[in-house]
């Protein structure tokens, strides 16, 4: 997979049961968390969170009024083509209800960064020469800023996503897939201090990994890796450290989603540098007992999307 920068400088340059839920998994690779106090009727009280990424889809509903995350569904090893996808959402009775908002991360390969103090934002026309496969792709151009950033980004949905998103929910906020970390690495900031200039944050499903640098809250770079095996991760990483040119001890690693300490990538992260941080998520004043046998960090990213606006 190529190494490319994400940022385009436009100038003169770049069956469990449990006591309070219900979790069930399937011979599909996938999961389902229910708080069995939840009542469908009130969806409207809830938000739909939606991530679909080049081999996952999940979801979660989180009850605004009770500030309580109420169902978590996670599947993994998953082609998001517009069959699966209308089949997943025909399927789920979840998916048909009404929501008080719905929010989509999506992943594209066709994003770009462009400075604020150069977007024009009445005429988006001029962009596109930047996208590639565009007959992969939706036409429709959207944008979106980030809260300390300093870029507009645009991006293109897939074909296959972008027909979804319309078929079912037209209402929808569609973020492009770095839009979650963004809003982790803010909540964070926000929190406390960063230890070093750098962060550097690792989002992780069973094929794929999301990686994003930051530099004192400033996004510098992001990409997705698709992977087959540790060995591919490994050198994505090492191709990382030296292309980015990351001081390994200089910089705060945080990572979440299908990652556990032990395994064979949390392993090699731990070559390179002496912490990694499996990160919560954000929202610390939403109840998440159904996450309780779960590794916390697994959603993070997921969850995050009720942080975008």
């Amino acid at each position: 997979m190529r190494l490319a920068l994400s940022i385009l400088q436009i100038c003169d340059a770049v069956v469990i049961e449990k006591r309070i839920n219900f979790a069930r998994m399937n011979n599909k690779n996938s999961i389902l968390l229910e708080d069995p106090a939840f009542d469908p009727v009130l969806a409207l009280n809830c938000n739909l969170l939606l991530k679909i990424t080049a081999d996952s889809f999940s979801y979660a509903i989180v009850n605004t009024l009770e500030d309580k995350i109420q169902v978590v569904y996670d599947c993994q090893d998953y082609e998001p083509t517009a069959q699966n996808l209308s089949a997943t959402i025909l399927s789920d009775p979840y998916l048909s209800l009404l929501y008080n908002r719905v929010k989509i991360g999506s992943y594209t390969s066709n994003s770009i960064a462009v400075p604020e103090n150069i977007f024009t934002p009445d005429n988006t026309a001029p962009y596109l020469q930047y996208f590639s496969n565009l007959d992969q792709y939706s036409s429709k151009v959207y944008t979106a800023s980030y809260t300390g950033q300093d870029f507009k980004s645009l991006f293109l949905l897939p074909n296959a996503i972008e027909s979804t998103i319309k078929s079912h929910w037209r209402e929808a906020s569609s973020f492009e897939q770095s839009a979650s970390l963004l809003a982790v690495d803010k909540n964070i900031l926000n929190a406390d201090a960063p230890v070093n200039e750098y962060s550097f944050y690792l989002d992780f499903t069973a094929g794929s990994f999301h990686a994003m640098l930051m530099n004192q809250g400033k996004m510098i770079f992001q990409n997705v890796f698709q992977i087959e095996n540790p060995e591919e991760f490994h050198y994505y990483l090492l191709l990382l450290i030296k292309q980015l040119q990351i001081e390994v001890t200089q910089v705060n690693v945080i990572a979440t989603g299908i990652l556990n300490e032990g395994d064979e990538q949390h392993s090699i992260l731990l070559k390179y540098f002496p912490v990694i941080t499996l990160e919560s998520p954000a929202e610390t004043n939403i109840t998440d007992s159904i996450l309780e046998d779960m590794p916390p960090h697994y959603y993070t990213s997921l969850l995050a999307l009720n942080l975008c606006e």
